[in-house]
């Protein structure tokens, strides 16, 4: 803090800094009268590079604004981390300055770091926080209270030069995708959609977009050896037949162990059948993390995998009947052995989707009270209702009708399908 610009500056080599910028020492002083000259020209330098870049993002926030169905993947698109990789040397300047914010730039400056920096971010955020007012008009959306535009810019430029700090420290930390992800969260997170209400900031109702719900996280199958034999071999039991019509002396035949084994294990045949799900998850994991194309969105993904999740559950029903009778019981939180729990460990159906849903947010789509989990725990449970109700049905029907209701009263005017 006791330290002026010049006098950091100073650390540098003048040698090294010629012939890193090609010239000789001579030439260097040529051009520079002393190190205080040196520093002031420094910060010109700065000045100009942190105009040149609100410039650009201005010019991205007015291109966004003037696009047609915007939407806040445009403005990730548009301000990518390939501009902020490159401003680098301009951060490392910005540092510099702060840690001198209390003292002159030099003995020929009065002005201190910390004048340099308040000129500097107040060109910013006079110069985008209309622009970001037009674009988030643009996207069909408003600020949510208590956040404003301010509020928007000063959280937008926080991400970015964190994450670029961090980056110049430990560039392997900064995973790709992570500006963009943040960006987008951020955005929506600050805002909602134009005209919806909501009583200020609700934040066990924001989505931890990051954080997958651990009731569905699926647990290593090295911890349940004889459980995941057991449902393996069971399986076919309930190609053809109910759940009612499954003895636990039919489980623990196919299996070659003993009922009380069976019953040590499942506690009841529901929970047997709806493990057999296990056997297809790679399939219904295959199609959910296939990557989308500009012609598919998360909508489209959604139900690409619940048809296969109907046509599976309509051929292999008593196993359907397990998964819908264990997802009840734990809603209702029964049994003390937490046997359902541990069934939908294992067959974490609901994490095929609940990262499209978080998509639809990210994009805009999903209306700002709905939670991903909900939502997705609603939709498999209506799809697994209709389809064991009226299985003669057409599976695409099936789907349309029960997605579609539930998507219905979850997305904004918006969403595109």
């Amino acid at each position: 803090m006791g330290q002026r610009f010049q006098d950091l500056l100073a650390s540098v080599d003048t040698r090294a800094l010629s012939e890193a910028a090609g010239v000789t020492t001579g030439s260097f002083f040529h051009h520079f009268r002393n190190r205080g000259h040196f520093a002031g020209a420094v910060v010109e330098r700065f000045e100009q590079l942190w105009s040149e870049a609100v410039d650009e993002l201005v010019g991205d926030l007015q291109s966004l604004s003037a696009g047609q169905g915007a939407d806040v993947r445009s403005l990730v698109h548009q301000r990518n981390w390939g501009k902020i990789e490159a401003q680098e040397v301009q951060g490392y300047l910005f540092h510099l300055l702060m840690a001198s914010r209390h003292r002159p730039v030099s003995d020929e400056h009065s002005t201190t770091g910390g004048d340099v920096l308040r000129r500097s971010e107040d060109r910013l955020f006079d110069s985008v926080v209309p622009e970001y007012r037009k674009a988030v008009a643009a996207m069909g959306r408003e600020m949510l209270p208590p956040f404003d535009e301010l509020d928007l810019a000063v959280t937008m430029n926080a991400l970015v030069d964190g994450i670029q700090m961090c980056h110049a420290i430990c560039p392997d930390r900064v995973r790709d995708g992570l500006f963009a992800d943040l960006v987008a969260s951020t955005f929506v997170a600050m805002t909602r959609p134009r005209g919806e209400q909501a009583g200020g900031v609700d934040l066990a109702s924001l989505e931890a977009a990051l954080i997958p719900a651990s009731a569905w996280t699926r647990r290593p199958a090295a911890e349940g050896e004889t459980w995941r034999l057991i449902a393996d071999a069971a399986a076919p039991l309930f190609d053809a037949r109910s759940i009612a019509e499954v003895k636990v002396a039919d489980i623990a035949a196919a299996a070659g162990m003993s009922t009380s084994t069976v019953y040590h294990q499942f506690g009841r045949v529901s929970a047997v059948a709806a493990c057999g799900w296990a056997r297809h998850l790679g399939e219904l994991e295959a199609i959910a993390t296939r990557p989308l194309t500009p012609d598919e969105g998360p909508i489209v993904r959604m139900e690409e995998v619940l048809t296969r999740y109907v046509e599976l559950g309509i051929q292999h029903r008593g196993a359907l009947e397990g998964l819908v009778t264990e997802v009840v019981a734990a809603a209702r939180g029964q049994g003390a052995d937490d046997i359902s729990t541990r069934v939908l460990a294992t067959v974490p159906l609901l994490d095929l989707i609940i990262p499209h849903i978080r998509e639809l947010r990210t994009r805009g789509w999903l209306r700002r009270r709905i939670a991903a989990d909900r939502l997705a725990h609603s939709i498999f449970q209506l799809v697994s209702m209709r389809a064991l109700a009226t299985p003669h049905d057409p599976v695409e029907r099936i789907v349309d009708d029960t997605f579609g209701l539930v998507l219905e009263g979850a997305l904004t005017g918006g969403a595109a399908r």
